[in-house]
């Protein structure tokens, strides 16, 4: 289901033979799919008469739908490896782990500050507004740390919009590469922390990083949220050409990379994605070498990056096919 589709009003039949006038278009607001649908379609590696096939991932997603798996239930049925989303591998102390956990703990602005002094008076009116329509106009979030308003407020308008940010793909791939006995490869990018960099932005500085989270949230959920709901369509029903325009231009949400950049920034690691990215390309081409067929997972900015993981592939040689709605 398109959420951009138009409605056509049915002319009444003519009686004459004068062409019948045209009807107009109303624009529908996005609607969320419901019930079972196709699932996303899988882009194709190969080497030889070798094939890794690659789910790609996004977020939010509707949140009552569910999908059939039929093509990514087939790839895992002939497959003997099945290549987990990539990630780190945190080595360190416990104390150091601790100090890491204690950091961003504090929810509540310094000194007893509120919203209404922190923020400017324009924006501070747009947040009241959010906050009636989504946030059921509780006074404790005054209170609380812009960037913590900004993930608070950007879950409960996906809520409303029909979207979840919380359905977790990975989990749901694993259980089925176990129901078909592929053997799933951890892709983790180890890192070993022996001490942690002190912090060198002050309190102001993070407090407007997060100002500029919110006021970015609130644009979203203001502007975007018709395009955030048609994305997630797009990959529930397998639209795999509607999801490629949509995602031109795309970002992160900054709730979600403010989230870890603050961690790289912590563990004084600028370039963690990079390492990660290598960790993945390193065993995509083993994994292309030792099975007949296998399946991985990524996000869909990953698939899609013109200097992502598929277009470091195509450099090493390999052929790489979208779906077929993408195909030219």
């Amino acid at each position: 289901m398109s959420a951009s589709a138009l409605a056509q009003q049915a002319p009444p039949a003519p009686t004459t033979s004068s062409p019948e006038t045209p009807a107009k278009p109303i624009n529908l607001q996005a609607v969320t799919v419901r019930g079972a649908q196709p699932g996303p379609a899988l882009w194709e590696v190969r080497k030889g008469d070798h094939v890794l096939w690659i789910l790609g991932t996004i977020s939010p997603l509707p949140k009552y739908a569910t999908w059939q798996w039929t093509q990514l239930e087939q790839a895992l049925g002939k497959s003997s490896e099945m290549l987990e989303a990539p990630s780190a591998r945190l080595k360190m102390p416990p104390s150091l782990f601790s100090r890491l956990a204690l950091q961003p703990a504090a929810r509540l602005n310094p000194g007893g500050a509120t919203l209404e002094h922190l923020l400017p008076s324009d924006m501070y009116e747009r947040w009241r507004v959010l906050r009636r329509e989504y946030l059921h106009d509780d006074d404790a979030y005054e209170y609380q740390r812009p960037i913590i308003v900004a993930e608070q407020l950007f879950t409960q308008a996906l809520s409303a919009h029909g979207l979840t940010g919380d359905t977790d793909i990975e989990d749901i791939v694993e259980k089925l590469a176990r129901k078909h006995g592929a053997r799933q490869v951890p892709v983790r990018y180890e890192l070993v922390i022996r001490k942690v960099a002190e912090p060198t932005g002050s309190v102001d500085s993070d407090q407007q990083q997060g100002i500029a989270c919110l006021d970015e949230t609130m644009q979203i959920i203001e502007h975007d949220m018709s395009k955030l709901t048609e994305r997630a369509n797009a990959w529930a029903t397998g639209d795999t050409s509607t999801l490629q325009k949509l995602m031109q231009g795309s970002r992160e949400p900054c709730v979600v990379s403010a989230i870890n950049g603050d961690f790289e920034h912590q563990l004084n690691v600028n370039d963690l994605p990079q390492r990660i990215n290598a960790a993945w390309v390193k065993e995509a081409d083993l994994a292309l070498t030792r099975n007949r067929r296998t399946v991985a997972v990524l996000t869909m900015e990953q698939l899609m990056s013109p200097t992502g993981y598929l277009a470091t592939l195509r450099s090493m040689g390999y052929l790489v096919q979208p779906p077929a709605d993408l195909k030219q």
